[in-house]
């Protein structure tokens, strides 16, 4: 091969090279343009992932509280019952001391103590039910979180 073909050859080879090399180039700036723009969405879609987490983390922190809350009132309750069962069992002692030898006096007041008690009964009843329903709707709450957890695996 004579210089001026080998000449010829080489700088077609060279150009070649710089034509493929420039497409090469581009090809690549634009696979990295759509690189930073698919990692733009993933990171806007993760914080917003992650503020329905803190969302979530905050709504199972209120339930947690309204769980207390409940315990709370079902202690409260409980000593409601302790001292209405004590009311409950004093009253009928006083019964039974007015069968044995009461007087007209006495049973008028054991009216009056008895009406009292049956106010006081019918009070713990509505009390009773409100934790009843309270304690319904915060276990379907549960019942469907659980569920929502078993959907999770």
């Amino acid at each position: 091969m004579s210089k001026v073909s080998l000449a010829v050859a080489l700088a077609f080879t060279l150009f070649a090279t710089s034509v493929t090399t420039a497409d090469d180039h581009a090809g690549m700036k634009k696979e990295h343009e759509a690189a930073h723009k698919q990692h733009e969405t993933w990171a806007s879609e993760h914080a917003k992932m992650r503020a329905e987490h803190m969302r979530a983390l905050a709504a199972i922190v209120r339930l947690q509280a309204h769980i207390y809350e409940h315990e709370a009132e079902l202690v409260e309750h409980d000593e409601e019952i302790r001292a209405h069962e004590d009311h409950t069992i004093h009253h009928g002692e006083e019964i039974a001391a007015h069968e044995k030898d009461g007087n007209a006096k006495d049973h008028a007041a054991l009216e009056k103590e008895h009406a009292a008690f049956k106010v006081e009964h019918e009070a713990m009843a509505k009390k009773h039910e409100a934790v009843q329903s309270s304690h319904e709707e915060l276990h379907k709450m549960l019942s469907k979180l659980v569920d929502m957890e078993k959907n999770l695996k």
